[in-house]
């Protein structure tokens, strides 16, 4: 990063603010919508209301307000922020991942916080859980979209008073983590804004008969991670509607016959294939190595609800070093029998994407910062979050082409053979200290002037 490169980047951060103007009712919280997205770009150490006021020249409460109880179209910003990313990293083969992470909290008034399980945290802990959707493609990755879990004890009558704290809307009622999720992906497929071919996710959404015949009935491609006790059918299991009786309605659903297989684990059936149906191969190389993992897939049944489901691959991933079965990974795809092992290892390992998003999103522009306490305050900060996170992306891959243009090292790649997607540097992260420094010791609030002079 230079010092022309520093100058030209907030006057497009103003433009990038710019597609979601109509989005905010006043023009006031326009131009409070404006400061935020300014204040979560810079390196503030702790990304809250009152630092975030301070650097931009603001006052605390106002922008508080603007946070918390200010009535902007976050949902409109989702969509323009997809619109966005697809034309930026769209791809017809893109694939969407659904995850969720945790928010370590104090207290039991902010929105949602409740003792519960955080694969963040690793533990049972005082936290709120958000559910996000990434997109992921061979130009690039980033969040677009989120969700609040709100715990079932929160629609309790004896937390009235927490909900009317927290401000949740009076219509709102329980949905689980994998309710969420699927709301999600129909809404980003009624959007059209995003291309996408695939979804994925781990074990906690995969496990869902419902989630996979969502996206099949998009006419989508999933390749999800399912626990090693999901039971498949390796060969038809021969079910049969019964013939009925003289008395009753005629029977309509399959049932098991004296010949038919019993289901098996993927676990178990994965214990059964060859050495020869392992095939290695290189998923990505990013800033840390080439992942490489040895695979092996085998056409199966799906058994869904008791019952025989589509046919569809079960494909495993084993490390090359341990072979032990704790090791091993399991995944469910419908995708049909042409697609390459290599395409469909691609995307069933992309899930690091969005946990690589999770850490830049903490790290560069605070995710997790936040001290709101209400439902509404939530979904505009991280919304926020998410224009902040695709904007500073979509600068890297400029600056990255210009880079490869003067200088084209062999860096790291894709599976696409586009560069591979990192944070900031820690010299583009000095460089942008410095500018910060330089303007506090001038006493006088950053802003888009201030830096760009």
């Amino acid at each position: 990063m230079t010092a022309n490169d520093l100058q030209a980047l907030l006057p497009s951060l103003e433009m990038f603010h710019r597609r979601f103007g109509r989005f905010f009712v006043r023009s006031e919280a326009r131009a409070w919508s404006h400061k935020y997205l300014i204040g979560l770009a810079l390196p503030i150490e702790r990304k809250n209301v009152e630092n975030i006021a301070e650097q931009v020249g603001a006052p605390p409460r106002k922008l508080q307000e603007f946070l918390s109880d200010s009535p902007w179209d976050e949902e409109g910003c989702i969509e323009e922020l997809q619109g966005f990313v697809g034309k930026q990293m769209g791809s017809a083969d893109g694939v969407l991942i659904l995850d969720d992470t945790g928010f370590a909290k104090k207290g039991i008034w902010s929105a949602g916080v409740a003792r519960q399980y955080s694969g963040t945290l690793g533990r049972v802990d005082n936290c709120q859980v958000g559910v996000f959707l990434g997109y992921a493609s061979q130009h690039g990755h980033t969040l677009v979209d989120r969700r609040l879990y709100v715990p079932e004890g929160w629609f309790q009558p004896e937390a009235a008073l927490r909900r009317k704290r927290a401000s949740l809307p009076p219509g709102l009622v329980f949905k689980t983590k994998l309710e969420l999720g699927r709301e999600m992906l129909a809404a980003a497929a009624k959007r059209g804004q995003l291309p996408f071919g695939w979804v994925t996710a781990d074990a906690a959404y995969g496990d869902s008969h419902e989630l996979r015949r969502l996206v099949s009935e998009q006419g989508k491609w999933y390749c999800f991670e399912v626990s090693s006790n999901v039971d498949v059918w390796s060969t038809d299991p021969g079910w049969q509607v019964p013939e009925g009786g003289r008395l009753g309605r005629p029977r309509s659903c399959k049932q098991a016959t004296a010949s038919s297989p019993a289901a098996t684990t993927v676990a178990q059936l994965a214990a059964t294939l060859p050495d020869q149906a392992w095939v290695r191969h290189r998923v990505t190389e990013g800033a840390k190595g080439p992942r490489e993992y040895e695979f092996a897939r085998i056409r199966v049944i799906e058994k869904r609800k008791h019952t025989p489901g589509p046919w569809s691959w079960m494909m495993v991933r084993r490390p090359l070093a341990g072979l032990e079965a704790k090791d091993f990974k399991y995944y469910l795809s419908n995708a049909p029998e042409t697609v390459a092992l290599a395409e469909m290892a691609w995307v069933g390992c992309l899930r690091w994407t969005i946990e690589e998003d999770f850490e830049l999103a903490k790290g560069e522009v605070g995710l997790d910062h936040y001290e709101v306490t209400k439902y509404r305050g939530w979904h505009h900060h991280i919304t926020l979050v998410l224009l902040a996170l695709a904007f500073l992306k979509s600068v890297q891959w400029e600056w990255g082409k210009k880079r490869n243009h003067r200088h084209r090292p062999r860096g790291p790649t894709t599976p696409g053979g586009s560069p591979a997607a990192r944070g900031l540097d820690a010299g583009d992260r000095d460089r942008l200290a410095q500018a910060s420094t330089a303007t506090q010791r001038d006493r006088t609030p950053l802003s888009l002037g201030a830096l760009a002079a």
